[in-house]
């Protein structure tokens, strides 16, 4: 314990003598404030205040350096957005999208340019599921989608799920939704299966499995019923546009 007490000390000299100061925990709670409530200017006008601060030595490599004080603004951003109600999913989603792309930054400007852009992107996509947040019981059924998409679901297992009678989880959702439970899931499952047919390596026979078809004739049947075209056809067509 001792070693770490004296390494503190000697980060904490190392400030005081050089430029470099923390930025204001005043600030850092403010940009919370401001990304909870959406508020794109002011979120954008206190990290810019936040980075006239010289940031941290995090790294002897100048560019790792801002880098890792990158992913620690991405933390906060994520953190932020959850508390005000963004699904942990989409902003971890967000996240490692982020930290992605910062990985091939190849310069400072180019860090600190995309930390502004993922400001904006973390309040976008807070503000887009803000303005179709339903009442927190359908909320609670529309996550539960959600997160088992790859999965069989029945009316009866998701009102178990709500605590809620069969019956009235199909009328409540209709009326706030305007499309029934099962027309939800289909659209849901069919966007999620057009995902993993675009962004992996899957056969159709492996896709047909992960979203637990009995067959791939079923799979394949279920795909062309809502979309007019077979999964096999839908992939050579993203081959085919990607390749132009």
């Amino acid at each position: 314990m001792g070693d770490i007490y004296k390494q503190l000390e000697i980060i904490m000299a190392k400030n005081r003598y050089t430029a470099y100061q923390h930025p204001s925990y005043e600030l850092e709670k403010q940009l919370v404030m401001y990304i909870q409530k959406m508020d794109m200017k002011e979120s954008l006008d206190i990290l810019k205040k936040i980075n006239t601060v010289e940031r941290a030595e995090l790294s002897k490599n100048p560019l790792h350096s801002i880098k890792y004080s990158f992913i620690g603004s991405c933390t906060i951003f994520t953190r932020a957005v959850i508390s005000a109600g963004l699904d942990s999913e989409t902003a971890f989603a967000l996240s490692d999208y982020y930290i992605n792309l910062v990985d091939k930054a190849n310069s400072r400007n180019e860090v600190q340019e995309l930390e502004y852009k993922m400001l904006e992107d973390f309040i976008k996509i807070l503000k887009y599921y803000k303005e179709y947040i339903y009442n927190p019981l359908i909320n609670h059924v529309i996550y539960y989608i959600k997160k088992n998409i790859e999965n069989k679901m029945t009316l009866k297992e998701i009102a178990s799920f709500a605590n809620v009678h069969p019956n009235y989880l199909s009328y409540a959702f209709k009326k706030e939704v305007g499309k029934t439970l099962i027309q939800y899931i289909n659209e849901n499952k069919i966007a999620a299966i057009k995902q993993c047919l675009a962004n992996s390596n899957l056969s159709i026979n492996e896709i047909s499995y992960v979203f637990n078809f009995s067959n791939v004739t079923y799979f394949c049947r279920f795909f062309k019923k809502h979309t007019g075209i077979t999964p096999m056809n839908y992939k050579k067509n993203l081959l085919y546009t990607e390749g132009r």
